[in-house]
């Protein structure tokens, strides 16, 4: 076995955004599932192996013109990278889809009866992700960026109330895993946000947007979990305790 063979999928992901796709169309989840190595994912899913490879390298060929190379950023960098994309994406949309969710339950619900258990799981998801990026902007990112200029300035590590960073990170991951499992939810029960036959266009456009959040956060995270917090421990570890 080769070593991409044992890469975890989630890891090819966040070094190359470029290969995000090749993974979607196969439906494999490389988000909260992206520790599982590319064989094992590829064996899961019933995907060739060698195919998936073949995928890879020529996604990695084809390179997207507005994708960044987020695996050779500084790791500041790639925190202002994620909130000015990502966050700011999951900000514009989550209320969007809020309105959207109300109207298509007063209008569908009779004759689509889980839509209202729908829009109950999509608010949790809504709280969840709305204080996880507060966390993330007024907590974590910040020690990160403090760490940065810490090392830059050859200064020891600065003083965190969590004690090493490993704590946020920890609680960090664990809410993507709650936010991942409420979408894996929503997605299985609209199989894959296919709105119905008689769906009118709010309630296309309400499916639409939450594919939408699912791909931008399965991103989202895979850099997260994958790229920023690996580099952020391994930063903390370089540096003397103050």
């Amino acid at each position: 076995m080769s070593a991409l063979d044992q890469q975890p999928i989630g890891q090819i992901v966040a070094q190359d955004l470029n290969t995000a796709k090749v993974f979607e169309r196969h439906g494999m989840d490389y988000c909260c599932h992206g520790h599982q190595p590319l064989a094992a994912a590829c064996q899961t899913h019933g995907v060739a192996l060698e195919q998936v490879k073949a995928e890879l390298a020529a996604a990695a060929q084809t390179k997207d013109a507005l994708l960044p190379d987020a695996n050779a950023m500084a790791i500041d960098e790639l925190a202002r990278y994620i909130v000015a994309t990502h966050h700011v994406f999951t900000k514009q949309i989550l209320p969007s889809i809020a309105t959207h969710f109300t109207a298509v339950v007063r209008a569908h619900s009779e004759n689509h009866p889980e839509l209202p258990a729908q829009q109950e799981a999509f608010a949790a998801l809504h709280a969840e992700l709305d204080m996880h990026l507060q966390k993330e902007e007024r907590v974590l990112f910040p020690y990160i960026e403090a760490m940065v200029r810490a090392e830059r300035a050859g200064q020891p590590r600065p003083v965190a109330g969590f004690g090493t960073v490993n704590a946020p990170i920890t609680a960090m991951i664990s809410e993507h895993e709650t936010a991942g499992a409420i979408l894996d939810k929503l997605h299985a029960e609209t199989n894959g946000f296919q709105p119905p036959a008689d769906a009118c266009n709010t309630y296309r456009l309400l499916f639409k947007e939450l594919g939408d959040l699912e791909q931008d956060l399965h991103r989202h995270i895979a850099l997260e979990n994958y790229l920023l917090f690996p580099k952020a421990i391994a930063l903390e570890a370089k540096l003397q305790p103050a």
